[in-house]
């Protein structure tokens, strides 16, 4: 669900997904847009919650 994929999503769809959502939360590119500090802090909250989707679904289905 963090990642917006489904189990039946290709591994490079979902890996893809996982570096769109990483560009979308990464700290230092809302510090450059200006951001607030409160919403820099729920997206680094949100982009731990994206990695560690991410390692489990990375253990469980390496690349081929």
């Amino acid at each position: 669900d963090v990642l917006g994929v489904t189990p039946e999503t290709p591994y490079e769809e979902i890996r893809k997904a996982w570096r769109e959502k990483i560009r979308e939360t990464h700290p230092d590119q809302l510090m450059a847009r200006g951001l607030p500090e409160e919403a820099i802090t729920m997206a680094t909250k949100h982009m731990i919650a994206v990695n560690q989707a991410w390692e489990v679904i990375a253990e469980k289905h390496p690349p081929s």
